[in-house]
């Protein structure tokens, strides 16, 4: 079926990306960040075009993890977010891995490994100064005993989660490093150090080899995006965006000096010019607050977006260097994320427009956006 609207996605640079950031991590195992939807590119399509780089994927639900179990995907998944006691009987029939600092949920795993003569592996969430969850770097220990003493849990990882590796200030981020460190002595000295550890987000595996250890655990950076430009200018890893948003002009028409655009008319026309709808708007993931501020690339060069960005549609004010009436017709190929001849839009440059970060602009992308994949490795 024909779109209007659509995103392209090159599963071969995904992989050529992961295989650059393993090069870097002097070939640590990667736990390959897939949660979201892996950021908009599609979960089950990126397992499957990492399933020779990752030695485990990692997804904030149970939920998320069980849509991978049923597509097919073997390979461990680490659920990063506390599950709840409830879903304990899930995570056992799906073989998952949950992060665990919470004793309830530990005592209902142990509980539902018992009934069934099997075990669970789990990796403990260490809160070293991210302050969103996990157990306290201080009370680690004393924890990690405790739960040697519930049958059936193998603990087989343990981790945490930098809050400030994408900035310049690096002190937080060699604080959290530091308590880091201190649990894990401290667990090595009573041989009770798990067998997997894991610290670097994108932006530590990126910039900061010490955070390295056993595995790093990537998403943002897997799909060709820095975490931010500190990090793109202390990086030697090259990256390359995987994605491309695309959509197809609907409506082109000459608007008269005066006429006001859209919602609000929060444009006003200052000179004849010609308008270009696309079928893109906030249910699409196409930001409000790019309204008046966004761009987009037709038939080779830049133009603006004008007037507010509606719930299905966008406007855009044709540039004086092109003659909508000769050069552009409806039906003709715009894009909104990726490259056009010799100009790219960046998600980092939409994100900025719009007040936020790259994270968000990709995984808002909507569904009716179908995803469309290439492999030119496959």
């Amino acid at each position: 079926m024909t779109t209007t609207t659509w995103v392209e996605i090159d599963l071969s640079v995904i992989r050529s990306n992961a295989q650059a950031i393993k090069a870097y991590a002097q070939g640590k195992s990667l736990i390959a960040v897939i949660k979201a939807d892996a950021y908009g590119h599609g979960a089950i399509p990126v397992a499957e075009a990492l399933r020779g780089e990752a030695a485990m994927y990692a997804v904030a639900t149970v939920a998320e993890a069980v849509e991978l179990r049923t597509a097919g995907v073997n390979k461990p998944v680490l659920v990063l977010f506390n599950a709840l006691s409830v879903q304990a009987q899930t995570i056992i029939d799906y073989q998952l891995t949950p992060s665990v600092y919470e004793p309830t949920l530990c005592n209902s795993l142990s509980r539902a490994v018992q009934a069934q003569g099997k075990s669970v592996n789990v990796h403990l969430d260490v809160d070293t100064g991210m302050n969103r969850g996990g157990i306290w770097y201080t009370e680690t220990v004393e924890f990690v005993k405790w739960l040697t003493s519930l049958e059936g849990i193998e603990i087989e990882g343990i981790f945490t989660h930098f809050a400030t590796a994408d900035e310049a200030d690096k002190s937080h981020v060699h604080l959290q490093l530091e308590r880091f460190k201190s649990v894990l002595s401290s667990l090595a000295e009573i041989n009770l150090r798990p067998s997997i550890v894991h610290a670097a987000n994108s932006a530590a595996a990126l910039t900061l080899p010490d955070a390295h250890f056993d595995a790093v655990r990537v998403g943002l950076s897997l799909y060709g995006v820095y975490p931010s430009s500190e990090v793109k200018r202390a990086s030697t890893v090259c990256l390359q965006p995987a994605l491309t948003w695309k959509a197809r002009i609907i409506s082109l028409r000459q608007s008269t000096q005066g006429e006001g655009v859209s919602y609000g008319r929060t444009h006003i026309v200052d000179e004849p010019t010609w308008l270009a709808t696309l079928p893109v708007g906030y249910a699409d993931g196409y930001s409000r607050a790019l309204s008046n501020r966004g761009e987009v690339l037709i038939g080779g060069t830049k133009h603006r977006q004008v007037g507010s960005v509606c719930m299905d549609g966008s406007v855009f004010q044709i540039a004086p260097s092109q003659e909508a009436q000769t050069d552009l017709h409806i039906g003709d190929e715009a894009v909104l994320i990726g490259r056009q001849g010799d100009l790219e839009i960046t998600v980092d440059q939409v994100a900025e427009k719009a007040g936020t970060i790259s994270y968000e602009i990709l995984t808002e992308i909507g569904k009716r956006a179908p995803r469309i994949y290439v492999d030119k490795e496959a």
